[in-house]
């Protein structure tokens, strides 16, 4: 007979980290786009820009397409060492649509579409709120919606919204870390 030998799992090899901010924003709101019927009624198309600057390009270059959700590949963010480590990160959505240069009764409209978009993504993000809190992932309620000027850029009505989210950050010292 032979003698039982429990198995015993090999030590994982030392990762800080590798969970944090493991909410892909990005695959969330391109899901959302493309599930919504009020977006798809207004034909927005949805892309992943880098910044400002690359909103302002994917609108310059994407001249057939009348209206965008677009999400920033790049966010900002801190950690905060006190009592509960934990880094956030902001993440940037892009609203745009497409109207006749100085039509102001039309840009309205458009807003108000931007707004109702919004709204509607915040009713499936509240449910995502909860989902990620059983992971440790924290969405700060107080998400920021602003519209942008109508010189940004002509004939087009843009807003953005930002979504701040919080992850807890193992800042314990690790000598094998370090040399």
């Amino acid at each position: 007979m032979l003698p039982f030998l429990p198995h015993t799992p090999e030590q994982p090899t030392q990762t800080k980290n590798n969970d944090s901010f493991n909410w892909d924003a990005t695959s969330f709101f391109e899901d959302l786009t493309k599930r919504n019927k009020f977006a798809q009624s207004k034909h927005f198309t949805f892309c992943r820009v880098s910044g400002l600057d690359g909103f302002e390009e994917a609108l310059a270059k994407m001249q057939t397409k009348a209206a965008f959700v677009c999400v920033s590949d790049i966010s900002q963010g801190f950690t905060d060492i006190n009592n509960t480590p934990h880094t956030r990160r902001v993440k940037t959505v892009f609203l745009a649509m497409r109207h006749t240069i100085d039509n102001m009764v039309v840009r309205q409209s458009c807003m108000d579409a931007m707004r109702e978009l919004f709204r509607q993504f915040m009713s499936v993000l509240i449910q995502e709120h909860t989902r990620l809190q059983q992971q440790s992932i924290y969405i700060d309620p107080r998400i920021s919606f602003q519209e942008i000027d109508r010189y940004f850029f002509s004939g087009c009505a843009c807003a953005y919204f930002q979504i701040a989210v919080d992850t807890y950050t193992d800042l314990q010292f690790n000598q094998e870390e370090w040399t």
